[in-house]
């Protein structure tokens, strides 16, 4: 397949995992507001890592059940791509959870969308090119487009601890994503660097969950609501384990700057599926999680990250080689 059927191919794919990654929020969400009364006096830190857990997991046992035990059979490159992913995976969402304890959702979101702004001048630096106007133009508009989704108030935004670990999470996140295009790891396999980041990131999330825990037994109680295993597991195809193998099978063939373009539209599909999905997963629980309005700002915003990817499509950077 030659170099444009490759990145047309690919970008359909990482936008089905962009659609299906915003579209498991509701899942996400729903998942630790049942867990939530099954891990009284627990922290915050033991519910995040707890409720990653098995997501990771199910990840690793996926792609062993379609590869076989050579899906874990790694070349020492592999081994550091594996590596890298996890920690810096683990990384921004530990820094990420805990910076959510001390700010508001809507800060959360718009700073993590820095990562559009980041990832080209990540990869300037490492092809010692600088990013052109129209990858700057269009991060320039995810950022007011997300600013618009998560109706920012600029009257009480600033800057501390909180805000400071979600810019810090963004760079990690920044990180991981171009590390999936770097030269070094481009004769990597992806179902095998997946499978071994699954297990790293998994075990890193056990250890704090396990080391942050006050009751031994609300390590276990989720396991027996047969609603967060529903949940969890659908989460896990859609929102984690899935978009992964996705992302590192078919994001070599897209540059960085388009995959992170790509990927801010995760908050629109995420804002659509809050319309009427919560009320659904809360009659269904018990939990108590309310549908959001369909409001302009959400139609603007979505307008303009949209805006942005076809820009980036319509005035293209050189995609990577085809023999990549």
């Amino acid at each position: 397949m030659s170099a444009a059927p490759k990145h047309g191919a690919a970008f359909t794919m990482l936008a089905a995992c962009t659609a299906t990654t915003g579209a498991s929020f509701v899942l996400f969400k729903a998942s630790v507001l049942v867990q939530a009364p099954m891990a009284a006096n627990e922290s915050t830190w033991f519910i995040a890592a707890h409720n990653l857990v098995p997501r990771f997991f199910i990840g690793a046992l996926l792609l062993v059940a379609i590869y076989g035990w050579r899906a874990m059979q790694l070349t020492r490159r592999e081994w550091i791509q594996a590596g890298f992913m996890a920690v810096t995976s683990f990384a921004g969402c530990l820094l990420q959870t805990d910076g959510l304890q001390r700010t508001t959702a809507a800060t959360t979101a718009f700073l993590t969308q820095f990562y559009v702004i980041l990832i080209p001048i990540w990869w300037a630096l490492l092809r010692r090119k600088k990013p052109s106007g129209t990858v700057l133009v269009a991060g320039l508009m995810v950022l007011v487009g997300v600013a618009l989704l998560a109706r920012v108030d600029w009257q009480e935004f600033r800057i501390g601890r909180g805000e400071t670990e979600i810019l810090l999470a963004t760079f990690f996140f920044s990180a991981l994503i171009c590390s999936l295009n770097w030269d070094g790891f481009a004769a990597n396999r992806p179902e095998r660097t997946s499978t071994m980041m699954f297990l790293v990131e998994g075990g890193l999330f056990a250890a704090v969950s396990v080391a942050v825990c006050r009751e031994p037994g609300h390590l276990v109680a989720p396991y027996f609501s047969p609603s967060w295993v529903w949940i969890t597991v659908v989460a896990s195809f859609l929102g984690t384990a899935g978009p992964f193998i996705i992302m590192n099978r078919w994001q070599r063939y897209v540059t960085p700057a388009e995959a992170g373009l790509l990927y801010s539209f995760g908050p629109v599909i995420a804002a659509l599926t809050e319309i009427r999905f919560p009320a659904v997963l809360s009659r269904w629980t018990g939990i108590d999680y309310q549908n959001q309005p369909l409001t302009s700002a959400l139609i603007a915003g979505g307008a303009l990250i949209l805006g942005a990817n076809a820009l980036i499509q319509l005035r293209p950077e050189a995609p990577p080689g085809d023999d990549r």
